[in-house]
């Protein structure tokens, strides 16, 4: 029997998977996150304990193969403010003056939740998403694919 599942629409070969855990072990064994992360829809996020300008909490999270939080639903946004604590913190929202958001991957803000404020950058708060000038230093959320999502986009189809 071939069994194929659905992962983030698209079509995988449940073989595929067991024989790239064959040749590779250690990677089904690992936790789908790293260690200080935690996972949401097959997401990993990192909440930060310091505080950085937008700019320097970018190249945090490339430092760890990650980027600002790129938020893609009611319930992902929720998860954010439940984890975030009383801080704000900065996500990989923002836009030139005078053009639209954009996330942190250059896919244009649907405009899923507001954003007050005149800043450049977004950043979450107590009541949701609010903007800032990069400069200001806030904490940041970081996130990037779960190990099982990395495993299957690497394996062969």
């Amino acid at each position: 029997m071939f069994l194929t599942i659905i992962v983030c629409g698209m079509v995988v070969a449940l073989s595929a998977i067991r024989a790239n855990c064959h040749q590779n072990p250690s990677v089904c064994l690992q936790a789908a996150c790293p260690e200080s992360w935690i996972g949401f829809q097959r997401k990993c996020f990192y909440f930060s304990d310091d505080t950085k300008n937008w700019t320097s909490s970018q190249r945090f999270c490339d430092s760890q193969d990650a980027a600002l939080a790129q938020v893609e639903s009611f319930q992902e946004l929720n998860f954010l403010l439940r984890y975030k604590g009383p801080s704000d913190h900065w996500i990989g929202l923002s836009r030139e003056q005078g053009q639209p958001w954009k996330w942190i991957n250059g896919t244009e803000w649907t405009r899923q939740f507001p954003i007050l404020g005149a800043g450049e950058y977004a950043y979450l708060n107590d009541k949701g998403a609010s903007s800032a000038r990069y400069y200001t230093e806030r904490k940041w959320i970081c996130s990037k694919p779960d190990t099982y999502v990395q495993m299957v986009q690497q394996s062969p189809n």
